[in-house]
């Protein structure tokens, strides 16, 4: 299940209480046992109020700036370790419909730097497979970059990169703090009995040889 989470310090605007928002997941979560768990993982120095304004759709109102600045540097946040939790700031009233929370910032990891590459001209390339690096850290013993994934779509699980006109490696990806995500289809926020993407005569043999595994998470 993913859930979406809206964070502000100004008032939401009124809306016509359409059905247009997306709907990530048909279980519903409410504000109280959301406050509770977060209430738990987000160590704020003041208080923060969880108002529910749509199907999984949150509105988070922080007393404190500096506990609101917190949060955002955190992400991705995670609820009870299985669903991410989609949030971004509002500086100013919104309609909801109007409103997208489709992916979070998380740091990707590759075991060591490959020596055919330079190591920025490599992190750089596959920053670029998701749209530029927000950050990154090298040492001896490995690289890791911030990147936006996209909770819609597939996560990548590598890319090849040419060391000259012939030959090429394959640059694995391994992600950290990831959420449940199907084995079959590789999105976040499901399993993959709960896949409506893959027909069941499928899933069965991709419990045998699944395309997506756990190599993906970082130790």
């Amino acid at each position: 299940a993913l859930l979406r989470v809206l964070e502000k310090a100004v008032t939401v605007a009124a809306w016509d209480g359409g059905k247009r928002w997306r709907v990530w997941t048909k279980k519903l979560y409410n504000p109280e046992s959301f406050r509770a768990h977060m209430k738990g993982i987000w160590k704020t120095r003041k208080k923060f109020e969880i108002q529910m304004v749509g199907q999984n759709l949150f509105l988070i109102v922080f007393e404190l700036a500096e506990d609101l600045e917190m949060i955002l540097e955190g992400k991705p946040w995670l609820f009870h370790k299985k669903s991410i939790i989609l949030f971004d700031r509002l500086f100013q009233a919104m309609e909801r419909d109007h409103i997208r929370l489709i992916s979070s910032p998380f740091w990707m990891k590759t075991n060591s730097c490959f020596p055919e590459f330079d190591k920025k001209d490599l992190l750089h390339a596959i920053g670029a497979t998701f749209g530029g690096v927000l950050r990154y850290e090298i040492n001896e013993d490995f690289c890791q970059l911030r990147i936006n994934l996209d909770a819609q779509r597939p996560l990548r699980r590598g890319i090849f990169v040419s060391t000259d006109d012939v030959n090429k490696v394959w640059v694995p990806f391994k992600y950290e703090n990831l959420p449940m995500f199907c084995f079959g289809c590789g999105r976040m926020g499901h399993g993959l009995s709960n896949c409506t993407q893959i027909i069941p005569a499928r899933k069965r043999k991709i419990s045998e040889n699944s395309p997506y595994s756990l190599a993906l998470k970082a130790e």
